[in-house]
């Protein structure tokens, strides 16, 4: 009997420190829909899928949070000084994992199942260029390609040899191709058609196959993740559980 009291207990202790801490994370600045909605540190409303899943994820476990925005390239340096718990969103990189814990199964390897969402990336170009891509190789380009600052595709582009020129956001790049300023884009593919709806671009041609198609995350900070291992899979379990259906309720919000 003095056993099991003591296990209650210990597990009382135990779920109760689990949710005795607000989780600081952090998302990048820039306007990239649906996922994150609007540019500069302030939050929008409605603030983006990957905002709706999150809150709901933590409400689901009874988790308090508090959400800010910062630069790209500011996300990591403030996870890897302990500033922030968690980012998102953010595919697997292996320099990520110097500041950073990724939902992994037993095995080591990520957990789709828990992912935020996952991303189609495709090259797009003005219709009036040239430009070919059959899965190996861009042919016929006559300027940089444009990307997303930060976006983890940079490394796909160097491995290719594509020359490119960095952008703050989406909306951008749609924009300078739209207009013939660059010769293309590459950049997560559902973005890129809600701009091209948005700002009624007539000029943009979608390349197939896909660039990549990349799983993006909920990340927390080593440090963080250690100190709270049940309250950080509890998160990820939940944002797997609940992805799905706050997509589909949430969706029509950022069609237009």
């Amino acid at each position: 009997m003095t056993c099991r009291i003591f296990s209650t207990l210990l597990m009382s202790f135990i779920f109760f420190n689990t949710y005795a801490v607000t989780i600081k994370l952090c998302y990048p600045d820039n306007d990239a829909p649906p996922w994150q909605i609007g540019n500069g540190e302030n939050i929008f409303h409605p603030p983006g899928l990957s905002i709706d899943i999150i809150t709901a994820a933590a409400k689901k476990i009874k988790a308090d949070i508090n959400i800010i925005r910062v630069p790209t390239n500011r996300v990591f340096q403030l996870l890897a000084k302990g500033e922030v718990d968690g980012v998102f969103i953010f595919s697997f990189l292996p320099e990520r994992q110097e500041s950073g814990v990724y939902p992994l199964l037993k095995n080591g390897e990520l957990n789709h199942k828990n992912r935020v969402a996952s991303l189609d990336y495709h090259f797009y170009k003005n219709k009036k260029s040239k430009l070919t891509w059959d899965g190996k190789t861009l042919s016929n380009l006559n300027s940089e390609i444009g990307v997303n600052r930060g976006y983890a595709v940079i490394d796909i582009l160097k491995k290719l040899s594509i020359p490119y020129e960095e952008s703050k956001g989406s909306e951008i790049l749609v924009k300078k191709v739209d207009s013939g300023r660059l010769d293309g884009l590459v950049s997560q593919s559902m973005t890129v058609d809600l701009f091209i709806r948005k700002l009624k671009a007539k000029n943009l041609i979608k390349l197939s196959p896909p660039v990549i198609s990349k799983d993006y995350f909920l990340v927390f900070g080593k440090s963080f993740y250690e100190k709270n291992k049940i309250l950080c899979e509890k998160f990820w379990d939940s944002i797997g559980n609940l992805r799905d259906l706050v997509i589909k309720k949430n969706i029509v919000k950022y069609a237009n």
